[in-house]
Formats: C-alpha cells, sequence, structure tokens
C-alpha cells in the first residue's frame, strides 16, 4: 500500500506559462504582531488581555485595575503574590508605581543592565 504524502499547509503549487517561467514572484509572510498582559502562578492562569495599539502608563494603570487584582482573586491568591514586570517607562511611571503602592503590591525589582 502506498503512503500518500502530506504537503504543507504553506506549500502554493502554481502552474505558469512558459513566459511566466521566467518571471519572479514574491510572497511576504508574516508582519503582524499582537500585544497581550498575561499573568500566571503556580495555582494557575490568570486573565489574558490584549491590547489594541500602543499603550501608555495611565492605559498600563487602568489595565492592571481591571485585571491585575481579579486575577490574583481568581486564583486564590489573596496578596501572597509578588509581581514581576521589567523597566518599561510605563511600569515604572509615576501613576503605575502610586497604584501599585496603593494597593499595596509587592513588586519584584528588575536590576538596570549597569555592571556591578
Amino acid at each position: 500500500m502506498r503512503q500518500k504524502k502530506l504537503l504543507s499547509p504553506c506549500r502554493m503549487h502554481l502552474q505558469r506559462t512558459t513566459f511566466q517561467q521566467h518571471q519572479s514572484l514574491l510572497f511576504l509572510h508574516g508582519g503582524g504582531s499582537i500585544m497581550l498582559w498575561g499573568c500566571f502562578s503556580a495555582g494557575g492562569i490568570g486573565r489574558l488581555v490584549r491590547i489594541e495599539g500602543t499603550i501608555n502608563a495611565a492605559m498600563y494603570r487602568d489595565l492592571l485595575n481591571e485585571n491585575m487584582l481579579q486575577s490574583a482573586l481568581d486564583l486564590r491568591l489573596g496578596r501572597r503574590f509578588i509581581f514581576q514586570q521589567d523597566n518599561d517607562p510605563k511600569h515604572t511611571a509615576k501613576i503605575t508605581k502610586e497604584w501599585l503602592r496603593d494597593n499595596s503590591v509587592n513588586v519584584l525589582e528588575w536590576p538596570g543592565l549597569e555592571p556591578d
């Protein structure tokens, strides 16, 4: 019994005339991207939020307000969690730091890139 060879879903088959055989074809793939915010812990996976467009510090604070504490409740973490983020300007902005402090969120300090 002969096995049927399966083709990759990315492969394209074209029939071209003699003239077309000497023309170059260009197929572009990719170019799309999405930005997500999410959280997880040993207890499970929290919310995953798609972010449309660019985000500034005020939008980031609102995202945390709407999703982080609710995820902690859903995962039954209470206040027993440490939040980790990098040193992106919206993460280190004054309004973000104030929100984290006002909501008693423990934040893991992210070291800078300077050598010791």
